[in-house]
């Protein structure tokens, strides 16, 4: 096993997202979205994605839980509930990595319709 000291950094993984932020537009207050964001592992050594959170309970991350080899695609799926919410929203995901930084913010945003009830 690697020691943090013994760590050569031309040798680390390196997350390549193919964007870092997705707009959905406009969404009605209620709906749920989803959006996947595919990375690449640009770097020499295998992957490891340890955890994805996202900036509030609304917004939920599923990350591969398997390593990724160098030159391999991946993805992060988010799915966003845009319940009790409405106007514009940003949110984050954070991922953590065995990368160089080990974190990584990538973020979604939206602009929230609330529906007129008819009387």
């Amino acid at each position: 096993s690697e020691s943090a000291s013994g760590r050569n950094a031309d040798n680390l993984p390196d997350i390549r997202f193919d964007e870092d932020t997705h707009d959905f537009g406009r969404i009605t207050q209620g709906e749920k979205v989803s959006h996947s964001f595919f990375f690449t592992n640009t770097g020499k050594s295998n992957l490891i994605i340890s955890g994805a959170s996202g900036s509030c309970g609304c917004t939920v991350p599923e990350w591969p839980k398997d390593p990724i080899k160098p030159g391999d695609k991946g993805k992060i799926d988010v799915v966003f509930n845009s319940e009790g919410k409405s106007g514009y929203q940003e949110k984050t995901i954070t991922v953590v990595t065995n990368c160089e930084p080990a974190t990584k913010v990538i973020r979604i945003k939206t602009e929230i319709i609330v529906a007129e009830v008819a009387r």
